[in-house]
């Protein structure tokens, strides 16, 4: 798998300068491994409601809802003036969400996931391959 750079360097606007990117993901709410009568239910493929309540607004929560589950991965790019998360529709990729740099204050390896945190005080944690963590993280 390559880090994605071929499919966001089309996407740069004039002037605009490639910093890094990776593949990324979002974990099932709640994995559970025992089966049980719940577990062959048709009603397991509901969502569940997380185990705290949460806004839906901010920069992280708009991302969460462009990243999808591990079958369906997406690029998360970061240059000198946006963040961007880029899907394939079809044969070409699509920026699916966008912010300014600037609203990007920080980023983590937290568990080995990569914990994004937003000027707006929001936050999100993404699955990444663990070997282009650390190289994207070195760019943020």
């Amino acid at each position: 798998m390559t880090s994605g750079a071929e499919q966001v360097r089309e996407h740069l606007a004039a002037g605009e300068e490639f910093h890094a990117a990776v593949w990324v993901s979002r974990a099932e709410e709640n994995t559970t491994f025992e089966l049980t009568r719940a577990a062959v239910s048709p009603f397991r493929f509901r969502r569940r409601q997380r185990d705290f309540p949460r806004t839906q607004e901010g920069l992280a929560f708009a991302l969460e809802a462009n990243v999808r589950l591990v079958s369906e991965p997406r690029i998360l790019a970061l240059t000198d003036r946006r963040v961007l998360v880029l899907a394939r529709r079809f044969a070409k990729w699509r920026v699916r969400w966008e912010c300014p740099r600037e609203s990007l204050t920080g980023a983590s390896e937290q568990d080995g996931r990569l914990r994004l945190i937003f000027g707006d005080g929001t936050a999100t944690t993404l699955l990444t391959p663990a070997a282009h963590v650390k190289p994207f993280l070195d760019r943020v």
